[in-house]
């Protein structure tokens, strides 16, 4: 019997995006407060990204774009959102798949979303993996463990 790697980034990243998915979900249907201001960074090569050509040239790589209050047309589906912003006062629609989004940001709650983890653990376990041949330590990989000593509240 073959045994799996567990991918954790992978996971991680699936159930990140699920957050992402359910807030703009909230959105669509106003229930969240005009306060909240989401950036999302994407990455516009991505396949199944529907932006213009234009757009596409002024971002070959990624774009940030801003859901706040000029917004139109937010629709949500299982794999993807599309809405429709302002560009030099000109509107486009855009369609973004959710495994695109790399930054997920509310700076108004100061919650940030990384979500480029599946393919950092990926790249750093190929990466030690290689370096460490014969030997177990894989420090590369466990300097992107985070202890949850960091977060939790202190007793004075």
């Amino acid at each position: 019997m073959e045994k799996k790697f567990i991918d954790y980034g992978q996971r991680i990243n699936k159930a990140l995006l699920q957050v992402v998915r359910d807030i703009l979900m909230d959105l669509s249907e106003l229930k969240i407060s005009s306060n909240h201001c989401f950036y999302i960074t994407f990455d516009t090569g991505y396949k199944n990204v529907e932006i213009s050509k234009s757009l596409k040239k002024d971002y070959p790589k990624e774009m940030t774009i801003i859901l706040q209050n000029q917004f139109w047309d937010l629709l949500i589906s299982e794999e993807s959102f599309s809405v429709t912003l302002s560009f030099n006062r000109k509107r486009e629609n855009l369609t973004i798949p959710f495994e695109s989004i790399k930054r997920f940001n509310d700076p108004f709650v100061k919650f940030s979303l990384e979500l480029d983890i599946r393919n950092k653990v990926k790249s750093d376990y190929k990466h030690s993996k290689d370096k460490n041949v014969g030997n177990s330590s894989n420090s590369k990989i466990d300097k992107n463990i985070v202890s949850l000593e960091n977060f939790r509240k202190k007793k004075d």
